[in-house]
């Protein structure tokens, strides 16, 4: 890719999970402190958490179930960029453009009304939506693939080993 009259280069990592939530906390932690090598700031680099749980606990709902099954990552980072892929077999058929069109309509209206439910499910596209530059997401008889698109709003230094930008205290 060309930036500026210089190649920018692509750094690209993938990860396959078992369908299983217990990997989904590595996972996320492990993208977000790549991210901020590649410019993401605190706050992007918690929302890159958020938007990765947030996938790929519904690849693990909403997939097939089994052994075999897995949930694939491809992540591809440059500065202050990323692109997250996350595909996973399809377990039961539905239109999720229609769920998630549906579960906005639902949403509006609880907003309008003043009555949030707490308890009602089915916001998290919602919330990936607002997180990030640009959400697609394309499903066949097969599998379903989420492609997202998050940009640095100013793209940061990389941190220096240990410092900052993804090493939050959760982990000592």
């Amino acid at each position: 890719m060309n930036i500026g009259g210089k190649v920018a280069r692509v750094k690209e990592i993938k990860i396959q999970i078992p369908v299983d939530y217990i990997f989904v906390p590595g996972v996320r932690i492990c993208i977000a402190r790549i991210a901020s090598h590649f410019g993401f700031n605190d706050r992007e680099t918690y929302q890159i958490e958020t938007v990765v749980d947030e996938v790929c606990n519904n690849a693990i709902e909403h997939g097939k179930p089994g052994e075999d099954k897995k949930v694939i990552l491809n992540c591809k980072f440059q500065k202050g960029r990323m692109e997250l892929m996350v595909k996973n077999a399809i377990g039961r058929k539905f239109d999720i453009r229609e769920v998630f069109e549906r579960n906005v309509r639902l949403f509006q209206e609880e907003i309008s009304s003043g009555k949030i439910d707490p308890f009602r499910r089915g916001r998290g596209f919602i919330i990936v939506q607002k997180l990030v530059d640009k959400l697609d997401i394309k499903t066949t008889p097969h599998d379903t693939t989420v492609i997202i698109l998050k940009k640095a709003s100013k793209p940061q230094k990389a941190p220096k080993p240990g410092e900052g930008n993804g090493n939050r205290n959760r982990d000592k």
